[in-house]
């Protein structure tokens, strides 16, 4: 896949919604990456990522995915990834990120007393 067709736009309203079509691996990072650049130079507000076709394969991929969350922060938008599978979903828990997960409740551990009787 071309990085013209790496991320699809799939329309909104006040959001812009892309699809990735592509692993996020060493093989496609690059194209994703600048993908990702025109994507955030395109508007404002929320970037709607559906990685439902697509799964994190290594590390570089890893990188990507949380690299495009930065770059979009320093472009002053937001981006939020949805349809991640159940690996994708487990690596951004382990990492401390599931706050880039689109519609995923945050769910804190239960707070433990460390006062002693």
């Amino acid at each position: 896949m071309s990085a013209l067709t790496a991320l699809a736009p799939v329309g909104g309203e006040g959001t812009t919604r892309v699809r990735v079509g592509v692993p996020f691996d060493i093989r496609h990072s690059a194209d994703l990456r600048q993908e990702f650049v025109a994507v955030l130079r395109g508007g404002g507000g929320l970037v709607l990522v559906d990685i439902s076709e697509s799964t994190v394969i290594d590390q570089t991929g890893f990188a990507t995915l949380v690299g495009a969350h930065a770059r979009a922060a320093r472009a002053g938008r937001r981006l939020r990834f949805t349809g991640a599978d159940e690996r994708t979903t487990r690596l951004l828990r382990r990492a401390g990120l599931t706050r880039l997960l689109h519609g995923v409740e945050q769910v804190r551990p239960p707070r433990r007393d460390t006062a002693v009787s």
